[in-house]
């Protein structure tokens, strides 16, 4: 932190900014400390972390006028990647110096807010194990991915989609609900989402074979799941999703119980966020 506020002062000592740097005490402070400052009327309210805090502090900031600003610090950073926004913190700050400002959808289950997707099948359980290490890197998350797909039984689950009433089912492997195109780590899952659209897109991946999901983890990470067999990719405003076990699913990575019935909705351009000036 005090690398950070020497770069805070560096960036913005000689400018007439306001700035406060507030740290969270509890679960749940920093959604806390994100809606007071919207609320005392704050232009830019700027989250330290990874997609969990930035999530925290987005879910403050829902139709209001405060911008969401992104400092990565996190694991995968997969919200800052989908932005365009760079990881070096100094570059972040330069692009928070003088920011354009964009509004995105933001994806919704139940109480809980998602910026970048929401996992159901593998990647809720990954979610779950990488939360519980305390590990955090590509190094850790990648043992963690081994481990649970070796152990992963997928679960039988149903969904139908709206406007369309688009039925599925079936046991796959991973299914995503994506609000924006990449997990983190430069794996994509959903090459055709848009954080303004109005959409979610609905991703779906049946099991194959050990060889066959490497394979598959190469074709997301050139964005080409089109080459996977029996990849599934579709748009909808609602998805309700109907399973067999109840148990956690993620949101942003972060894991959250979760029961028999799920749905889906999205809020169209309802944060605003700061992001890189185009030339």
């Amino acid at each position: 932190m005090s690398r950070l506020h020497y770069l805070i002062r560096k960036y913005y000592g000689v400018r007439n900014h306001q700035i406060s740097v507030l740290k969270s005490r509890h679960p749940g402070h920093v959604r806390e400390i994100a809606a007071r400052a919207a609320q005392d009327g704050c232009d830019l309210v700027v989250a330290v972390g990874g997609d969990g805090t930035v999530n925290q502090v987005a879910h403050g900031l829902i139709n209001t006028e405060s911008a969401l600003g992104i400092l990565p610090a996190g694991s995968g950073n997969g919200f800052a990647s989908n932005m365009g926004l760079p990881r070096r913190l100094d570059k972040a700050l330069e692009v928070l110096r003088d920011p354009s400002f964009t509004k995105i959808d933001v994806g919704c289950i139940d109480d809980h807010i998602f910026l970048v997707s929401s996992g159901i099948g593998w990647e809720a359980v990954i979610a779950t194990m990488f939360e519980g290490s305390r590990l955090r890197g590509v190094i850790p998350y990648a043992a963690v991915t081994i481990s649970t797909y070796l152990q992963y039984e997928p679960q039988e689950i149903e969904l139908v989609t709206e406007p369309d009433g688009w039925n599925y089912r079936g046991r796959p492997t991973l299914f995503t609900i994506a609000n924006l195109s990449d997990y983190g780590f430069g794996i994509t899952i959903a090459p055709d989402a848009r954080p303004d659209d109005g959409m979610l897109d609905v991703c779906l991946i049946p099991r194959h074979s050990l060889l066959m999901d490497v394979k598959a983890t190469q074709d997301m990470m050139r964005r080409r799941t089109d080459l996977i067999p029996g990849y599934i990719g579709r748009k909808a405003q609602k998805v309700t999703v109907r399973r067999s076990i109840a148990g956690n699913i993620h949101v942003d990575g972060t894991p959250i119980p979760a029961g028999l019935e799920l749905r889906y909705t999205t809020l169209p351009g309802a944060l605003r966020v700061a992001v890189k000036k185009t030339s």
